[in-house]
C-alpha cells in the first residue's frame, strides 16, 4: 500500500531527459535567489516593456483574460485528448482546467458580480 502512494506521489524519473530538465530548472533557479540575494533584482512587470519605458495601454482585467483564456481551453482539450492516460493525468489536468475556468470566470464577470450583490446587501441592511 505505501508502495503505491509513493509511486503516485513520487514516481521515478522515467528518462534521462526528465532528469536533466530537473537540474537545469534546479540551476537557474539558484542562479535566480542568488541573484536576488547579491541585489541584482528581477525587472517584472506583467504589461510593460522594461526597455521602452513605454507602458501597454491594456487594463489587468483584460490583460488577465488573454492570458488564462488559452491556458484554460488547453485544459479542456486536454482532458479529452488524455482521458485514457490513467487517474493521475486526468486528476491534475482537471485540477489546472478548474483552476483557469475559476481564474477566466472571476476576471471576465464574477469580481462584478460580487461587488453588486456587496453593494445590494449594504444597501438593503
Amino acid at each position: 500500500m505505501m508502495s503505491m502512494v509513493t509511486n503516485f506521489m513520487y514516481p521515478p524519473p522515467p528518462s534521462l531527459f526528465i532528469t536533466t530538465m530537473s537540474v537545469i530548472s534546479f540551476v537557474s533557479l539558484a542562479y535566480t535567489a542568488f541573484s536576488e540575494i547579491r541585489g541584482k533584482h528581477l525587472q517584472y512587470s506583467k504589461f510593460w516593456n522594461i526597455n521602452t519605458s513605454q507602458k501597454v495601454k491594456l487594463s489587468s482585467r483584460t490583460g488577465m483574460l488573454i492570458l488564462y483564456t488559452p491556458a484554460f481551453v488547453v485544459g479542456a482539450v486536454s482532458l479529452y485528448l488524455l482521458a485514457d492516460n490513467g487517474l493521475r493525468v486526468l486528476l491534475v489536468t482537471a485540477a489546472l482546467t478548474i483552476h483557469f475556468l475559476k481564474r477566466v470566470l472571476e476576471k471576465a464577470w464574477l469580481s462584478e458580480l460580487i461587488r453588486i450583490v456587496l453593494l445590494l446587501r449594504f444597501y438593503f441592511v
